[in-house]
């Protein structure tokens, strides 16, 4: 397909007028999104896309498989957007009906494609597979459409909608992996004429420890001045994301004009960064590990493996990460972490006491340069008298001193316990820089 080099003309008709915001929407088509049935994150990655493409995404629909509402749905979005990514219903089956909806929604007849038949038969062949006489259907696009050749089964196609006004439709398959390959191979391309030489990234900076109103009354008068970005904060179960996003003409530039900002945010925030972009708190630990030549071990009773696991997702964590214990039970304390008898009578359980020998012991037994440890009770009730919500965490350092803290942390059983594993893990950050 020949291609404009004027931004906002796709085959000779304009999109997007000069000077105008391009606006995008997302269409989820499936019943089973809106019975919850379905975790829309393809939405999600497309957003990001846009985005990055300068892109103002300014609706997310989703709508089930009814041929008439979502004619109805692509005619309300036109009047809205300039371009609309729709994702699903591209399948073979009857309730698949993205096909006849963009095709009734332009005014157009579906098209028998052989290439695009020949191509879905060749899938099965290669999958060594029976291909079903309705898998054709897949086969035929909307009249007017650029097709595009399946990754998986299903072809996905371009289009401009005429009505209301000329938008720009295009229709992905469902299945994750095949929607991500289209968009990169065919859409990505499309948008840079739509939106032209143009791109928007978002810095982000993962703040561990600190509440959201108090990282508000650090960030925000930094930004007061700045129109050129734009400030967002997110709060999670374990940490609280500080979003900037800027635009510029490429990536690197856009890359250049947002660092010294967040160098200043880091500074102001004293400590509290754990992380920027895509570098997590584990990946910052694992890091610092490996660069001092420490290595750390795990005695996990409330997270039950999760700090070992979170850990060992980073590459390189197996140079690091020594080992680890799960002493989810008394007797597992005892006999596989080695606190004693007395300790445990006397303290219970959940305590400073036993959590700071169980940081001892892991770091002792697996030979490494920290030990880390957790205790508590996540809830939704109490244990043994102990109230849902009561942690312990403690870090056994290389100098032969042990720092324990608790408190009781907010939130139902899976954000204290992901909430408790951070704030260790934190701790243990911050207490690597004393030892070089």
């Amino acid at each position: 397909m020949e291609q404009s080099h004027i931004a906002g003309i796709i085959d000779g008709i304009e999109i997007r007028s000069a000077g105008e915001t391009p606006r995008a929407a997302i269409l989820s088509v499936g019943t089973e999104i809106l019975l919850g049935d379905l975790t829309d994150t393809n939405a999600t990655w497309i957003s990001q896309r846009l985005k990055e493409h300068g892109m103002e995404v300014v609706h997310h629909v989703a709508v089930g498989d009814d041929l008439d509402r979502m004619v109805t749905i692509v005619h309300w979005l036109a009047e809205r957007v300039h371009v609309i990514v729709v994702g699903g219903g591209l399948g073979p089956t009857a309730d698949d009906l993205t096909r006849e909806a963009i095709a009734a929604a332009a005014g157009v007849e579906l098209l028998r494609h052989a290439d695009l038949e020949e191509q879905i038969e060749q899938r099965f062949v290669a999958m060594g597979r029976r291909m079903a006489p309705q898998n054709l259907k897949q086969a035929r696009i909307p009249a007017g459409a650029t097709a595009f050749a399946p990754v998986g089964t299903a072809p996905g196609f371009g289009m401009t909608v005429p009505i209301p006004t000329p938008t720009r439709v295009y229709a992905l398959p469902g299945v994750g992996w095949e929607m991500r390959d289209l968009f990169t191979q065919h859409v990505a391309p499309e948008l840079i004429e739509i939106c032209g030489a143009r791109v928007t990234i978002t810095r982000v900076l993962h703040v561990a420890g600190r509440g959201e109103s108090d990282v508000a009354e650090v960030v925000e008068p930094l930004l007061e001045q700045r129109d050129d970005v734009v400030l967002a904060f997110l709060a999670k179960s374990h940490e609280i994301q500080v979003r900037l996003t800027v635009s510029a003409s490429d990536r690197p530039l856009a890359l250049a004009k947002s660092q010294p900002l967040v160098d200043e945010l880091i500074n102001a925030l004293d400590g509290a960064v754990v992380g920027v972009d895509d570098v997590s708190l584990e990946g910052v630990i694992v890091s610092m590990l490996a660069e001092r030549n420490f290595t750390v071990a795990t005695a996990e009773s409330a997270t039950a493996g999760d700090l070992g696991a979170r850990l060992a997702r980073i590459p390189g964590a197996s140079k690091v990460l020594a080992g680890g214990h799960i002493v989810y039970s008394d007797a597992a304390k005892l006999r596989v972490g080695g606190v004693d008898p007395e300790l445990l009578k006397r303290h219970g359980s959940v305590s400073s006491e036993v959590t700071a020998a169980l940081a001892e012991a892991a770091r002792d037994q697996f030979g490494a340069t920290f030990g880390v440890a957790v205790t508590g009770v996540a809830g939704p009730g109490a244990h043994a008298g102990v109230a849902a919500g009561t942690c312990y965490w403690a870090v056994a350092m290389p100098d032969g001193t042990v720092e324990v803290a608790g408190r009781q942390i907010p939130g139902e059983r899976s954000q204290i316990l992901l909430r408790l594993g951070t704030t260790v893990l934190d701790l243990l950050r911050q207490r690597i820089t004393r030892f070089e």
